[in-house]
């Protein structure tokens, strides 16, 4: 850890997460949320602005969902006003259930395609992560980014060194270079990801850091939650439930 001159340039909001307490074995390279992507020209922002409105009968089969159980069980439980990493039964059959109740409104599961469905206007909305939300926006000026009110998650990418390594005197170059803030800035903006790197939004056009859908409030920031790790079991038990999902009848 002494050999890494980076950390000073990290924003503490992002460090010290429970995934990693202290940082110990990683640092944050980009970070994002999960969220609702709409069409200014079928959908008003007032429309979208928390999870439960999704559910509303004027969005019948106008809705894309990116294909991850954690992701899609995430929005259901945060509508319920539960934790995105919840291992009660009943709380987690009652997302299945609501989600369940959202399949009459669901156009299609997708992957990384979500993308470009979105940008040929296939579809008003989608949930999907910030990062591709930013992809999509480049595409298509009439589509926008919201975080529900309600709350989401915050995910992250994160450099660390792997257990097998050697090369550190390299490795150590190469970790202090990116954290650099005119280096971090420059990947920022090439790769139009959030940065944790508090050095690079001082350089960054406040066009990009002042946008609030990828750069939110603290307020929006303080209602954003890490996933934690379910274990093997509940793992287990949210993919089932999600297969059973996928599956359902329209």
């Amino acid at each position: 850890r002494k050999k890494f001159k980076g950390f000073k340039y990290y924003d503490k909001r992002f460090l010290n997460k429970s995934f990693d307490p202290g940082n110990k074995y990683s640092i944050p390279y980009f970070w994002g949320t999960l969220g609702i992507v709409y069409n200014d020209k079928f959908v008003k922002r007032s429309e979208v602005e928390s999870w439960d409105q999704l559910w509303s009968s004027k969005f019948r089969d106008k809705i894309l969902l990116v294909d991850s159980a954690r992701d899609d069980f995430a929005f259901s439980l945060i509508s319920m006003g539960k934790s995105v990493n919840d291992k009660r039964p009943a709380d987690v059959q009652a997302a299945k259930a609501k989600l369940d109740a959202l399949m009459p409104n669901v156009k299609a599961i997708l992957d990384d395609e979500i993308v470009m469905y979105m940008v040929q206007e296939e579809a008003p909305i989608g949930i999907t992560w910030s990062g591709e939300a930013s992809e999509m926006i480049a595409e298509n000026k009439h589509l926008h980014y919201v975080i529900p009110k309600e709350g989401s998650n915050i995910w992250f990418d994160n450099l660390a060194i792997p257990e097998t390594a050697k090369h550190f005197k390299a490795i150590y170059k190469f970790l202090n270079f990116m954290s650099e803030p005119k280096n971090a800035a420059q990947n920022a903006e090439y790769v139009e990801y959030s940065t944790p790197n508090k050095g690079a939004i001082k350089i960054l056009p406040k066009s990009v850091t002042g946008d609030q859908q990828f750069y939110p409030s603290n307020k929006t920031l303080k209602n954003l939650h890490v996933y934690s790790d379910l274990g093997q079991k509940w793992t287990q038990i949210y993919n089932d439930l999600f297969l059973e999902f996928k599956m359902t009848s329209r």
